[in-house]
């Protein structure tokens, strides 16, 4: 793809990624609880997510999921009921003692960390309409479209693991002395989640 084509991608991108969804959420939530270092795993799990997306698009199921009602309420309600059960887990956790979370704690394990990014993203449908309406902008018809793919989706997942970082140590920086306070953390995190799985129960 041409320079400029590539430079109007970025610029498209970087708009898009920085606005806050359920992933951004999920990391904010996430640094409060175990740390910006600990977040990282969290976000590799939704890049990890984002580029299975992008390859499904790639292979054409992204069309699939974006003209069939099925298709899309099946992937979102998978979403939310996660989305839910995370915020369930984490009302009804009772407050632990303030402090650093050890990596003994299951909860804060990398495995369970990226397992929670990569599920939130991958349960969010509208990431794969929005591949599949957004990428065909940007994309040369005449060229080859592997080559262009290469370079699109690492950019994309770039921009999207940089915002979910950025938004991580925010939170954490704004909302630090929530850490003195794990009961009313696990509220407002679960709470934080709750709202994130409405949020997507009324995707259209």
């Amino acid at each position: 793809m041409s320079l400029e084509s590539y430079l109007a991608f970025v610029a498209a991108a970087l708009i898009l990624t920085m606005s806050p969804g359920p992933s951004i959420l999920l990391g904010m939530v996430h640094a409060l609880h175990f740390g910006s270092k600990r977040t990282l795993f969290t976000a590799l799990g939704d890049i990890t997510a984002n580029l299975i997306q992008m390859l499904l698009v790639a292979i054409g199921l992204g069309v699939l999921i974006a003209n069939s009602l099925f298709a899309f309420q099946l992937l979102k309600w998978c979403g939310v009921i996660v989305l839910i059960c995370m915020s369930l887990r984490m009302l009804r956790t009772a407050p632990a003692a303030a402090g650093p979370v050890t990596p003994d704690v299951p909860s804060s394990r990398p495995a369970r960390l990226f397992l929670s990014g990569f599920l939130v993203a991958f349960g969010n449908p509208k990431a794969l309409v929005f591949f599949t309406a957004f990428f065909p902008q940007f994309i040369d018809p005449t060229a080859d479209l592997g080559p262009q793919l290469l370079l699109m989706c690492p950019t994309m997942a770039a921009l999207d693991f940089a915002f979910v970082m950025l938004y991580a140590a925010g939170a954490r920086a704004a909302f630090g002395f929530l850490r003195a306070h794990p009961g009313l953390l696990n509220k407002v995190g679960g709470t934080a989640l709750m709202g994130a799985a409405g949020f997507l129960a009324f995707a259209r």
